[in-house]
């Protein structure tokens, strides 16, 4: 891997860490509102918005905000367009653990063939890794230059 895509995608997935942070705390207290409504208790005095919803209402919204924390999760990885890459983004959460987990897949379909980047966190680490099986060994730098050119290119755009 190279030094330039070692580095963009280290600060994509720092930038993308401290964003899910911050969503995951959003997460975790919509999942704690769904469990107390779901229990039948009465929130409208911690949470005046819910006097305005009937329980089925505020049980639908709770289930929507906790659907469009998961999307944001993995929205955070997402490319611009003049990238032209395959994102695929996937989150666990563990119990005790305050960030989530994240399997992160780039795919970038090169004139040499396909190259993939991959990222796996765990909390604060980042793990970086290249998959260039579809490019034959001697022009696997060249594919990986392509690569940088688009990224650089994405940079750009953004």
């Amino acid at each position: 891997m190279t030094p330039f895509i070692q580095q963009f995608f280290e600060l994509k997935a720092n930038t993308a860490l401290k964003q899910s942070l911050d969503r995951a705390c959003d997460l975790s207290h919509f999942k704690q509102v769904k469990t107390r409504l779901d229990a039948g208790e009465d929130l409208t005095k911690e949470l005046p918005q819910l006097k305005k919803l009937s329980k089925k209402d505020a049980q639908a919204a709770i289930k929507t905000l906790i659907k469009r924390c998961d999307t944001d999760l993995n929205g955070y990885w997402t490319l611009t367009k003049a990238a032209k890459a395959k994102v695929t983004a996937m989150h666990k959460s563990y119990k005790g653990e305050l960030a989530p987990r994240f399997n992160v897949s780039y795919q970038f379909a090169t004139k040499l063939g396909r190259v993939e980047i991959k990222i796996t966190t765990q909390g604060r680490y980042v793990f970086t890794s290249v998959d260039a099986k579809g490019v034959k060994k001697a022009n696997t730098e060249l594919a990986l230059r392509e690569v940088e050119k688009l990224l650089s290119m994405a940079g750009f755009a953004s």
